[in-house]
């Protein structure tokens, strides 16, 4: 007698998510989760979502500042930005609001918006505002609650030199959770506040401080730093870590967001004053493409270095050629490097304005976009597609 046929049920979880990890498209792993219970039961869990998101990054579909504009065919985020054509990304009409009272995006990461309120010209301290997180896709926001006025003492306001707020990820890569961070540039501290999630939407306030950063890790003998209002920039995210620009010297502040450490890297000496940004070329490494162009007449090329730290040391990799006439670097997203530039496709042709992407693990250089005029401050916009498998960390406002 033959045996009894097995269905796809009767396999095990283990074998299903090696099975489910090979779909590359995130709608085809959407709709594998609609086939049955065990299906979803194995897609929605977060450990599976985890490895998922670790093998296939969330598509960089678009820039975003006042208006959304998509990634272009021949591009191959391009299929997944054409579903959000027309979306409202701007998160207003979700937010409760009064005369006087607006909103303003502050910072844009994993699928999610942060968002501040109101708040005098001279007024500094995000944590005398209010503070919103939303998912603009779901249409739900949580509204944060105020910093304990103890944690505000901690960074008074005539001793603040700078002060950024923005998202985090969630504590041990939890796709459920997330961070807001507000980093504290002080005289003689760096104060970190963190508002930790959980899984309601409530969260609270905790305090980090640093006392002795700015006397080692980052100190400058001539003081520039205790006179400088922008000591910290270029803010950037790598494996689990957050990296600024120190001005003052020719080194990077990393803040490893798991241990809540910090800690320096020095920059490469021939590095000069170029644009740069970081990237994983993989893991456990950290690149570097800096940006190069000659500098006799408008007809010079344009360039990439790239550099990978290996043993504490900046090596040289190689050169990555551009064909365009001049760009500046937008940012890293979606695995994707963003460069807005001035191009042509002819000799003929008049000066356009576009961005142009770089894959960070093969270098690849493709077309992204068209742009309407040339506005280097928007902000890199990553969608995922299978947000909706997930129970959703922000409260659902009806």
């Amino acid at each position: 007698m033959a045996p009894p046929a097995t269905s796809m049920a009767d396999i095990p979880d283990v074998m299903l998510e090696e099975i489910f990890l090979r779909l590359t498209a995130a709608e085809d792993l959407a709709r594998a989760s609609t086939t049955c219970p065990s299906f979803r039961r194995v897609i929605a869990d977060h450990a599976f979502l985890r490895r998922y998101r670790a093998l296939h990054p969330p598509p960089l579909i678009g820039l975003l500042q006042d208006t959304f504009s998509p990634a272009q065919p021949p591009h191959p985020s391009a299929v997944a930005a054409r579903a959000f054509l027309g979306f409202d990304f701007s998160c207003s009409s979700l937010l409760p609001s009064t005369p006087g009272h607006t909103w303003r995006p502050v910072d844009f990461f994993d699928g999610r918006a942060l968002l501040a309120g109101p708040a005098d010209k001279e007024d500094r301290q995000f944590w005398v505002r209010d503070l919103a997180v939303c998912d603009p896709i779901h249409h739900r926001y949580v509204l944060l609650p105020a910093v304990p006025d103890d944690l505000k003492a901690l960074a008074p306001q005539l001793d603040l030199l700078n002060l950024e707020a923005f998202l985090a990820p969630g504590q041990n890569e939890d796709p459920l959770s997330f961070r807001v961070m507000c980093v504290a540039q002080c005289t003689t501290k760096l104060l970190i506040l963190v508002f930790y999630s959980s899984l309601g939407g409530q969260g609270q306030w905790h305090a980090h401080t640093f006392d002795q950063w700015s006397g080692q890790a980052t100190s400058a003998s001539d003081g520039s730093f205790i006179h400088s209002h922008g000591g910290l920039s270029n803010r950037q995210f790598v494996h689990g870590c957050f990296y600024w620009h120190l001005h003052f010297r020719n080194e990077l502040l990393v803040l490893d967001v798991r241990a809540m450490e910090l800690s320096a890297i020095d920059l490469p000496p021939e590095r000069g004053t170029n644009s740069f940004v970081l990237v994983e070329p993989a893991e456990g490494m950290l690149g570097m493409l800096t940006e190069g162009y000659g500098e006799d007449n408008d007809s010079d090329p344009f360039w990439l270095t790239y550099s990978i730290l290996r043993n504490n040391q900046w090596h040289f990799n190689k050169v990555i050629q551009l064909p365009v006439n001049d760009a500046a670097l937008v940012g890293v997203a979606g695995g994707y490097l963003l460069l807005e530039a001035l191009y042509t496709t002819t000799a003929q042709e008049a000066l356009k304005f576009g961005c142009f992407s770089v894959d960070v693990k093969t270098l690849q250089v493709e077309f992204f976009a068209e742009l309407i005029c040339s506005t280097i401050c928007w902000f890199p916009t990553i969608i995922v597609c299978t947000n909706y498998l997930k129970r959703n960390t922000l409260q659902e406002v009806s």
